[in-house]
């Protein structure tokens, strides 16, 4: 509408401008050709030809307007089907969220070679599809995906790998991801999954390598990252434990942070324990951590953990006493300890204080132990084994 007023307005111009022009002297135009001839007034000549010129740029208009048709009609009918493929898109988004899955596949399915965005159109098909368990559909969809865009091979690739971890096929979701790793290293979410993938595989030594970086980059709430750091360096300590110079290795490339956390600790010594191994430095971390934070279960460990010098460990334990000398961990520990430094009397001592503090199995146990074999009194230890075998049945599940 504004552009025909701007034109009525500038024709008004140019006929005042003529009508200007001719009013003090109107002045003759004639036209001659072969016998024809026409005399006429300037001012009716420009009026005449201003009149063609207007009707030739107007046919001219309407003649290419013609030749367009063809054309323009083609291209509404595509914008036609574009918006009718947008609104499938957006009700088969609707539908996949409200859990609608089959109607939400066929809505995303039905006009997606008629899509300005084919792409989400097979992803969301190919979730839609999984949520129902069909998941050689969900692979048909997928492969669409990358025919439609072969330049969205990240974003396929995630979505691939998303649904095999949800349908549990963690084997292929890691071929997935270690092929997307290749191709975007630094990618965060990519790296999210494969610490996942690597975690489910239970492949300790590859999460151990994944986790500092999940940790640098805080790609996991603190529980779930610390659940699996704890999972991940228990069990590359384990696959470790062949070999002391490895263990010890493995034990130091683990964060100072989750060397002083209890659980932690105290799964390390335990090994140590079990294999009768003895590490300076292990010892002085669970003595550092005993006198910041109290342990029951770290002093459970201390108190089987072998020390080169049985006596200086009892001292370096005996120095606990003054805070918490009824806790009946720390005493049985330290029956434990004098029971090495074979100070017999010192370890019953301990032993019937810590039955004494609380009545429990493993001090009974000790005592029986103590009594049948260093102290040759047979009938106390039948009678302390009777009383920790009771304790035992008698403890909750």
């Amino acid at each position: 509408m504004v552009r025909i007023f701007i034109k009525l307005l500038i024709l008004v111009i140019v006929v005042l401008a003529v009508v200007l022009l001719v009013r003090d002297d109107p002045g003759m135009v004639m036209l001659r050709y072969r016998g024809w001839a026409i005399d006429t007034s300037l001012a009716v000549a420009l009026a005449v030809l201003i009149v063609v010129v207007v009707a030739i740029y107007y046919l001219v208009r309407f003649l290419r307007g013609i030749l367009r048709m063809p054309a323009a009609m083609q291209l509404q009918s595509q914008n036609r089907r574009y918006a009718k493929a947008r609104r499938q898109l957006n009700q088969g988004l609707i539908d996949l969220a409200e859990g609608r899955f089959e109607q939400a596949e066929n809505h995303l399915m039905r006009l997606v070679n008629f899509s300005e965005s084919p792409l989400v159109h097979y992803l969301s098909a190919a979730r839609a599809a999984q949520l129902q368990g069909k998941h050689d559909a969900r692979d048909s969809y997928l492969k669409a995906a990358h025919e439609a865009n072969p330049e969205a091979e990240l974003a396929i690739g995630v979505t691939q790998a998303e649904l095999q971890l949800a349908h549990q096929q963690t084997e292929q979701a890691l071929a997935t991801l270690s092929r997307l790793h290749s191709i975007a290293p630094r990618h965060d979410f990519v790296t999210m999954l494969l610490a996942r993938a690597y975690f489910e595989l239970e492949d300790w030594a590859a999460l151990t390598q994944i986790l500092p970086d999940v940790r640098r980059k805080k790609l996991l709430k603190e529980q779930r990252l610390h659940e699996m750091e704890l999972a991940g360096y228990r069990g590359a300590l384990e696959d470790a434990i062949g070999n002391q110079a490895g263990f010890d290795k493995t034990w130091s490339a683990i964060p100072k942070s989750l060397q002083s956390d209890p659980e932690m600790l105290c799964f390390y010594l335990d090994l140590l324990a079990r294999r009768g191994w003895y590490s300076n430095g292990a010892e002085q971390l669970l003595v550092k951590s005993l006198d910041n934070r109290w342990d029951d279960s770290l002093i459970d460990i201390y108190g089987r953990f072998e020390a080169r010098d049985a006596n200086a460990q009892l001292t370096r334990a005996e120095k606990w006493l003054d805070d918490y000398g009824h806790n009946e961990h720390l005493l049985l520990a330290l029956g434990r300890i004098s029971m090495r430094a074979r100070l017999w009397g010192k370890a019953q001592g301990y032993f019937e204080a810590s039955n004494g503090a609380r009545a429990n199995p493993s001090a009974c146990l000790a005592l029986a132990e103590l009594f049948e074999q260093q102290l040759q009194q047979p009938d106390k230890a039948a009678e302390y084994y009777q009383q920790g075998l009771k304790l035992s049945l008698e403890a909750p599940r």
